[in-house]
């Protein structure tokens, strides 16, 4: 099968779960023996390594990141609407791009992996001949969806176009606010680059990369966008009920489209009861690396799919303490970490204070089911068998 998958969010792994799912997701299609090809509707140079996906640059004068709020308030009225606006100028005019590309002779699947720029994309294909389906990320899809009275007629009419699509989470999988057949499948995860590490192999790893030597290491692999909750972790760590002997490492700080976002993350740092190490942006094999030399992992988002930052740190061994919000709650039980309600810096800060103190044995039990979870569920392979599965049920 050849098949497009196209998507605004294909610069440079280190950038978020798109990126990651999009990169890894067509690694294995292609390993089951279909041809993919990444269309990026976004300009300029992938940093992406070259042994993935064919990519094409569709229009390398779209400013892809057109329209995106820059403050903690960033789904308020004028600015989601700005962003709204600036999709469908975006999905118009990729849309003309590909209408002239003779689709049908070349491809088989278009797979969208964005919402509103993809519905006005998928809408002027409709008369290509070619499947279209979908993958719903989150961003807009909820917003929209949350909207008094409006907001389920304006997702349904959405997706109108796509022949199947998949949520990575049963709130993102609801057929009741989409026209077209939509299933859940979660998001897959690279159980090779992110493995459990023994005590000497964590210890040499945050010697290595310069973390503290203290008891506990919590990570916070998160971009610091409102979304992701990072302010609250950092809060978290300013109240006493943070562990003293427990050190918070932020991966993703470089990675912020949010300056006034991170300038309030930063200022409650300042206050920090305990040790902190900041780290700008990493690619997923460093990215591995700190999640090996940490103990504890801490997702305090707001919004969540089935967040691959878990399942990596999942991989990886670590328990974790999670917002109760999205698809969270289907990885996180007394087994694999605690969930504490959102916003919540205190519940937070008890909850790591909580893991930093179980004992070594228990520990190891949480980190083995962790990854048996992982392997069991999340695998990228088993993951394109049932993506494959959507193509099949869109060409039916």
């Amino acid at each position: 099968m050849r098949i497009l998958m196209l998507t605004n969010s294909y610069v440079d792994r280190t950038r978020g779960g798109v990126e990651l799912h999009v990169f890894n997701l067509a690694k294995e299609l292609e390993a089951a023996g279909h041809a993919v090809t990444v269309g990026r509707t976004s300009p300029g140079e992938s940093q992406l390594p070259v042994d993935g996906p064919a990519l094409w640059v569709i229009d390398r004068h779209t400013a892809g990141t057109e329209g995106r709020a820059r403050t903690r308030r960033s789904t308020g009225g004028a600015r989601f609407l700005s962003n709204f606006l600036a999709r469908v100028q975006i999905g118009r005019r990729i849309g003309r791009t590909l209408r002239k590309a003779g689709l049908e002779d070349r491809f088989d699947v278009i797979h969208h992996h964005d919402f509103v720029t993809s519905a006005v994309i998928a809408r002027r294909l409709r008369r290509s001949g070619v499947r279209q389906v979908w993958t719903n990320h989150l961003g807009e899809f909820l917003i929209l969806r949350r909207i008094p009275v409006v907001g389920r007629w304006v997702t349904r009419w959405l997706t109108t176009p796509f022949q199947a699509a998949t949520g990575p989470s049963p709130e993102l999988a609801d057929q009741a606010a989409v026209r077209c057949p939509i299933r859940y499948v979660p998001n897959g995860v690279d159980v090779e680059t992110f493995r459990p590490a023994g005590d000497v192999e964590r210890q040499d790893a945050r010697s290595e990369l310069g973390l503290p030597a203290v008891e506990t290491v919590c990570i916070v692999p998160r971009r610091w966008a409102p979304s992701k909750g990072v302010v609250f972790a950092a809060e978290a760590i300013t109240l006493p009920e943070w562990p003293a002997e427990v050190a918070l490492v932020f991966v993703g700080a470089g990675e912020s489209d949010f300056p006034e976002y991170a300038q309030e993350v930063r200022g409650l740092l300042a206050h920090a009861r305990g040790m902190v190490v900041v780290v700008d942006s990493v690619d997923a094999t460093g990215m591995a690396s700190y999640l090996r030399a940490s103990d504890v992992c801490v997702i305090p988002s707001l919004l969540e799919a089935t967040s691959l930052s878990a399942l990596e740190a999942m991989a990886s061994g670590l328990p974790l303490v999670a917002s109760d919000v999205g698809g969270l709650p289907e990885l996180v039980n007394d087994r694999t970490g605690l969930l504490v309600p959102p916003r919540s810096p205190l519940e937070l800060a008890k909850a790591v204070s909580q893991l930093a103190a179980l004992p070594a044995e228990a520990r190891l039990t949480m980190a083995a089911e962790a990854r048996r979870f992982v392997e069991q569920s999340y695998a990228w392979s088993n993951i394109a068998v049932r993506i494959s599965e959507m193509y099949d049920e869109a060409a039916s």
